[in-house]
């Protein structure tokens, strides 16, 4: 989602090939054999297959300053493996369900001191952390979307409804055919 948000912030027009992860493509997994989406292939042949260094690409240096990289960096190395857990408890069975939300719970509390002075998590408006965070909240939120509502970080329920809300988001969010080889080319945004 974060990688579809900067591409279309960025007004880049890219080829789009939307895939089944049961049934991944051969040309995918040559190009980049992880197996994991998303996956850019620039003009260059030049393969981004991370979702943090799309939004870069998309983006720019510009857009960003050096504090809010570093926050989508540490949702990433420290959030990220927790919601996984409390999404997939039967995948990952290493730890009990109340330990994993605790862990997780840290982030949520992080990011409702970030927005007590703003609306967003680096000011008044939207950045490059809020782009790069906000889908794994949104994923967290939806696991239990009544729970999640009940929490006691108005802020940070306040953020995150904005954002499920925001056009942006919901263009991305449309649904597009499985990409084969003899459909017509999709262009995105």
């Amino acid at each position: 989602m974060r990688a579809r948000l900067a591409i279309s912030l960025s007004g880049i027009k890219v080829e789009l090939r939307e895939v089944v992860l049961r049934e991944k493509p051969r040309q995918m997994l040559e190009l980049s054999p992880k197996g994991t989406v998303p996956v850019l292939v620039c003009h260059d042949d030049q393969v981004i297959d991370e979702s943090f260094d799309i939004m870069i690409w998309a983006l720019g240096n510009d857009f960003f300053k050096i504090d809010e990289c570093e926050l989508v960096k540490h949702c990433d190395e420290n959030f990220k493996p927790w919601l996984d857990r409390y999404k997939y408890p039967n995948k990952y069975n290493d730890n009990t369900q109340e330990f994993v939300l605790e862990n997780a719970m840290n982030f949520l509390e992080l990011l409702e001191k970030k927005l007590e002075k703003n609306i967003f998590l680096f000011g008044s408006n939207r950045g490059f952390a809020d782009i790069g965070i906000a889908p794994f909240i949104r994923q967290f939120a939806h696991v239990d979307i009544e729970w999640f509502l009940s929490l006691k970080y108005p802020k940070l329920i306040n953020w995150y409804k904005e954002f499920v809300d925001w056009h942006v988001f919901k263009s991305i969010m449309e649904k597009n055919p499985k990409w084969a080889d003899n459909q017509p080319i999709v262009f995105f945004p």
